[in-house]
């Protein structure tokens, strides 16, 4: 049955981010926890490593204030119960059927379904790119960010998911050679190789941000000692310099940032160009960087105006916004810690980044004392995802599903913890 272990992982991690295919994945899951049942029935308890298990009790602190909170805070319970059941219980249940799933196959296959699945993805839009390339004669210019499906930053989620996982895998036979290899050296050289490539073609700056904190942090992690890790930090440096000389809007981002968190005008509401707030430099406002500060510094304010929380779900800040200035229709502040802070307060916020750094904590303990790559992906994993929720109201829906599915992954790949004798 490894065959179809591996093959129903590639498929649900594929099928996840296309929009309009909730039915499928949802038929795919059954049918994996269908498959399950009758092992499960014979089976003893999957064990959790040692390592994890304080991550483990924040998480059931966090489900424990934020169904106290949806019950006795929230304004509207039932609301935020059925939310906390979507955005919450879901992804936990996710994960652990995706952690019985690949305890039934070798651990190394199970990563590396996972792996083959994100590949795909960028390996599909670097063919749909190169499709509209011809389709346009080839007389203009690669078309980035021309995607598949979705927006860029779909893809971008994707890819940052595959970077941290192949990263920290070529780290982790760095650091403790090649026995602890999950893939083959070529194919993890030439899956970064893909990775990088993919960020470039998606030109999305976000996740530019995030892949070069994570190459940076691995160069300082590991000194420079390597050739290897030499050339990931001239990557990490190239990647930010061609997005930078290459994406027109890194030139007024400062000066919009700065407009964006100061500026009493509510164009950042409205949209009405008649609001539109002019730069002091005369310059053309980058309307990205701008809404993006504005957002966040109405968030911030509605944080210190509702410490406790507007109810668990992922328009805490539409909600705060149509409270505030009679507006409806907006969802997200498009930072998912602001967005979880305004759901579930500032305690739950607190309880998230503990269970995160707990669980970080938790994966690199579980490399270091075991030798276990799952661990150290385990930890980049959760250490990239974070730091994009922080630019990005990611934290809910497909991405945050997935997340969980990939974490259950990899939980389960990890050694267990040897018999006391």
């Amino acid at each position: 049955m490894a065959w179809f272990w591996q093959t129903w992982l590639v498929a649900v991690v594929f099928i996840f981010p296309i929009p309009h295919t909730i039915a499928l994945r949802n038929l795919l899951l059954l049918i994996g926890l269908l498959a399950l049942l009758p092992p499960l029935t014979r089976a003893t308890r999957l064990p959790l490593p040692p390592a994890l298990k304080p991550a483990a009790w924040g998480l059931a602190a966090a489900t424990a204030w934020l169904l106290l909170h949806s019950l006795a805070v929230a304004p509207a319970p039932t609301v935020a119960l059925d939310n906390l059941r979507g955005d919450w219980l879901q992804p936990i249940l996710t994960a652990a059927l995706a952690a019985f799933a690949s305890s039934r196959i070798g651990p190394n296959r199970a990563i590396q379904s996972i792996i083959a699945a994100l590949l795909g993805h960028m390996l599909w839009v670097f063919g749909w790119q190169l499709m509209s390339w011809v389709d346009n004669g080839m007389a203009t210019g690669w078309p980035v960010s021309i995607i598949p499906f979705g927006q860029n930053d779909y893809q971008s989620s994707l890819n940052g998911f595959l970077l941290s996982i192949l990263v920290a895998e070529r780290l982790a036979v760095q650091l403790a050679g090649l026995q602890v290899a999950v893939i083959a050296a070529r194919s993890g050289w030439v899956g970064l190789a893909i990775s990088f490539l993919a960020d470039a073609a998606l030109r999305s700056r976000n996740g530019t941000v995030v892949s070069v904190v994570l190459l940076l942090a691995t160069t300082v992690w590991i000194g420079l000692r390597s050739r290897r890790m030499i050339f990931l930090a001239f990557i990490a440096i190239a990647l930010g310099s061609a997005s930078v000389a290459l994406d027109p809007r890194w030139s007024g981002l400062k000066e919009s940032l700065a407009i964006g968190w100061n500026s009493h005008s509510q164009y950042w509401l409205h949209g009405n160009k008649a609001l539109r707030p002019p730069t002091p430099s005369g310059a053309v406002l980058e309307e990205s960087a701008y809404a993006r500060a504005a957002w966040a510094h109405q968030a911030v304010l509605a944080i210190g105006e509702h410490p406790l929380g507007l109810g668990f779900g992922r328009d805490g800040f539409g909600r705060a916004m149509a409270e505030k200035y009679g507006y409806p229709g907006m969802v997200s502040s498009h930072s998912g810690w602001l967005d979880f802070a305004l759901a579930a307060g500032l305690p739950g916020l607190v309880l998230l980044l503990l269970t995160a750094g707990l669980a970080m904590r938790g994966g690199w303990r579980q490399f270091r004392q075991h030798h276990d790559a799952a661990g150290l992906m385990f930890c980049f994993l959760i250490g990239g995802y974070l730091l994009r929720c922080l630019l990005d109201g990611h934290f809910s829906g497909w991405r945050l599903g997935l997340f969980a599915f990939i974490c259950g992954v990899l939980i389960a790949a990890m050694k267990p913890a040897p018999r006391q004798t």
